[in-house]
């Protein structure tokens, strides 16, 4: 009798561990979408930290359609990224910037000319200098922003502490300083 009382006791008590294992298990389907869920939320966290203005694209003056300068940006959250501009305007003056921070909320960025060379074009006077630049959707055309670079050759410290001066009205013809902002269009 004793041998059974303890056969059933233990019978029981793994019956009880079993069903109390089982009792937080989530179906399949459930499993399923939470791993989804999860990965999405991933991904949206790590392209958060993408540059918006990431990506190859063609540059214009203002409401102009002759192209002049293509540029590349790539920069991450975190990390310095690169501006390359590749242009048959000014002479035929190509540049490049280290892109040192950008905030997608606010649509701005700050650069630095290269220290050693600046900013890749001859007769550069602000070598290792930093220039903060204002962004925003073009709402009149997909996949384009309108760029003003509102402070050029500055300290670090000036350069981030500068606010936007722009007047954003009629970016195609005014507004940033004493002439058009620059269009950037998606290159496809």
């Amino acid at each position: 009798m004793k041998r059974t009382l303890k056969t059933t006791a233990l019978s029981l008590i793994l019956l009880a561990l079993v069903a109390c294992s089982t009792e937080k298990q989530v179906s399949e389907t459930d499993a399923n979408n939470n791993l989804i869920m999860g990965l999405l939320a991933g991904q949206v966290s790590e392209s958060s930290k993408d540059f918006t203005l990431n990506g190859v694209w063609n540059s214009f003056t203002g409401n102009a359609t002759t192209l002049d300068t293509i540029t590349t940006f790539s920069a991450k959250y975190g990390s310095k990224g690169l501006q390359l501009d590749d242009s048959t305007a000014f002479g035929g003056f190509s540049s490049c910037y280290i892109i040192i921070e950008f905030n997608n909320a606010e649509g701005s960025f700050i650069t630095q000319n290269p220290e050693n060379n600046g900013g890749c074009f001859a007769g550069d006077t602000n070598k290792g200098k930093y220039n903060k630049v204002f962004f925003f959707k073009n709402t009149a055309k997909d996949n384009s922003y309108w760029l003003c670079t509102v402070a050029f050759g500055k300290t670090y410290d000036a350069a981030k502490a500068q606010t936007d001066t722009s007047t954003r009205t009629n970016p195609g013809s005014s507004g940033c300083g004493a002439s058009a902002f620059s269009r950037y269009d998606k290159k496809t």
